[in-house]
């Protein structure tokens, strides 16, 4: 006859310690490009956001800016991490700056990653500098929408 409320009881506290874990902060995403952060002008580059298992969508955002660009093409990397993409086709110096990633988790944004700083570099016929093919798997980025820069 005690039984019951014990059980009870487990249920409300192991419901409370779920709903405690949900409103803490989300994890902070994560951004890097590739092949790097220096990129020779009219090169590609991709810059990756990575998070969670769960994301809905990653927007990538430039610094004092309001332009961002959302990506709903969320890849699963694994049992513990998500990736989104964002290809820049040709870097400009319009392209150069600071960027962050964020990302939406039912019910609400995460907090900013840290910023990358995407440097442009001209190219003064240096035959050593490096050359990168385009990525079979980064694609042009569908499904996005937002303001702002060139990131498609």
């Amino acid at each position: 006859m005690y039984r019951y409320p014990t059980a009870l009881l487990g249920l409300v506290l192991c419901l409370a310690q779920t709903i405690h874990t949900q409103e803490g902060p989300l994890p902070r995403p994560s951004i890097s490009a590739e092949p790097g952060t220096v990129i020779p002008l009219g090169r590609p580059v991709t810059l990756q956001c990575r998070g969670p298992v769960g994301v809905y969508a990653f927007r990538l955002e430039r610094e004092d800016r309001l332009e961002y660009k959302d990506n709903y093409n969320v890849f699963r990397l694994g049992p513990f991490e998500s990736e989104a993409r964002f290809r820049i086709d040709s870097v400009s110096e319009a392209n150069a700056g600071l960027y962050r990633c964020i990302y939406y988790k039912t019910p609400r944004w995460s907090e900013h990653s840290d910023y990358l700083d995407l440097v442009v570099k001209e190219t003064s016929g240096d035959t050593d500098s490096p050359v990168t093919e385009p990525d079979s798997s980064a694609g042009t980025v569908t499904g996005t929408e937002g303001s702002g820069f060139d990131a498609s």
